[in-house]
């Protein structure tokens, strides 16, 4: 009795219901090569089909947008540090072989974390060929509530 109990509760935490996968697919124009982009965990996961040869893109080659983030934030390429992994925004395939990705990304520059924008053209075989980057705008600070300045009330209470 025991033991069916155990493997009744042991097959119940196997039903706990899994995450929804969410993967998108942007094809290219002739079909022989497609982006997909899985969006169900905590970063999106894009990699280029081509065939039976699927790249991850931007995972192991991150560091090509070094140059491109030193330029646009105008520091030494030394002194960009980490990248995040990037969160997919838009694609569109410009030819069979040509891919323009739309991204989000943040990086690590000295002591400061900077979120910024790219848009990356890629091949057909994941090679980054071009970058643009937006740097994002800097959170508004905020202004200071003001004070109310003590006056005369007008109607409260007595005036003896």
């Amino acid at each position: 009795m025991k033991a069916s109990c155990l493997l009744s509760l042991l097959l119940l935490g196997l039903l706990v219901p899994a995450r929804a996968v969410e993967i998108q697919q942007v094809p290219s124009p002739d079909n022989s090569n497609s982006l997909m982009i899985d969006k169900s965990g905590r970063r999106d996961v894009l990699q280029l089909r081509t065939g039976v040869k699927v790249v991850r893109l931007f995972y192991d080659d991150i560091d090509a947008l070094k140059p491109y983030l030193a330029r646009a934030f105008g520091v030494p390429a030394t002194k960009v540090g980490k990248i995040t992994l990037p969160t997919y925004k838009s694609a569109k395939w410009l030819s069979n072989a040509q891919l323009q990705i739309v991204c989000a990304g943040a990086v690590n520059l000295g002591d400061s974390d900077r979120e910024f924008d790219f848009t990356a053209v890629v091949d057909s075989s994941g090679k980054l060929l071009n970058a643009t980057i937006v740097k994002a705008p800097p959170p508004p600070k905020a202004t200071p509530k003001q004070k109310a300045t003590p006056g005369k009330a007008k109607g409260r209470g007595r005036s003896d």
